[in-house]
This record gives structure tokens, C-alpha cells and sequence, in this order.
């Protein structure tokens, strides 16, 4: 239950920031062009985010787990850093991906590659410090 709270917590996080960085005020905007406003990037977000999320990262999120469980980490600092490790690096594998899947022909271009790691990192980290935070919750 704790994950999928925190699935449903990290794509609205994750969305509300993307649609906050993305979003051009209307003072810096260039005449006849059009510039999707805050909650059509916000919702749109979350439609591509929500399935990520749901269908690669919360199977990629037990895998991780048992990967720390197997590491036999005894110290809380090395397991989080450890985790912190282990999603940031699967976050930008599967944001790598995403751009790979999203681009039909073979122009990439490393700003591209770049940007995508960096969506897929925070995305991760978003995730990580949720589910964190949420089962610290749940068990107190």
C-alpha cells in the first residue's frame, strides 16, 4: 500500500514541478505563438508520468529494495545511500529509455539524452524520498 501512495504522491510532485519550471509568464511570452499553461503541462505530465511510474518504476522499485536487502547493509546511512544510488541510476536508465521510445527517428541529440537523465533522476530521487518518508510514516 505504501508504494502505490507513493506512486500516486510522486506523479503529482513530479508533475507540479516539471509544470513549474516549464511554464513561461505571459510578460516573457513571443506574440502568436502558443505556450501551454500551467495545468495543461501539469496534466499532461501526469498522463505521461502516471504509466511510467505505475507500470516501470514500481516493479523497478521492489527490485531495487531487494537489491539493498541482499547487500546486507547494516548501517541506515550506507542502505539509504545505497538507495539513493540505485534509483538515481535506474531513473536515468528509464529516462533514457522514455526518449528513446518517444523519438521515431534516429535523431538524438545530446542535450536531448541529457535532459531526459535529468527527468528520470528527479523523478527517481522524487519517488525515493516519498517512499521514505511514507513508510517512516506508516510505521510510527
Amino acid at each position: 500500500m505504501n508504494r502505490f501512495i507513493t506512486v500516486t504522491l510522486s506523479v503529482i510532485l513530479f508533475s507540479t514541478i516539471f509544470s513549474g519550471i516549464s511554464y513561461v509568464p505571459s510578460s516573457q511570452r513571443e506574440p502568436n505563438v502558443y505556450y501551454f499553461g500551467f495545468f495543461e503541462t501539469l496534466i499532461l505530465v501526469m498522463i505521461y508520468a502516471g504509466p511510467v511510474y505505475s507500470f516501470v518504476g514500481l516493479p523497478l522499485s521492489i527490485f531495487i529494495d531487494k537489491l539493498i536487502e541482499k547487500s546486507n547493509c547494516k548501517s541506515v546511512w550506507t542502505r539509504y545511500f545505497v538507495g539513493l544510488g540505485l534509483y538515481s541510476l535506474f531513473g536515468k536508465f528509464v529516462g533514457f529509455i522514455f526518449l528513446i521510445l518517444l523519438i521515431r527517428n534516429n535523431n538524438i541529440y545530446h542535450m536531448e539524452v541529457f535532459l531526459y537523465s535529468i527527468y528520470g533522476f528527479i523523478a527517481s530521487n522524487i519517488y525515493y524520498h516519498l517512499l521514505l518518508l511514507i513508510s517512516n510514516i506508516n510505521r510510527k
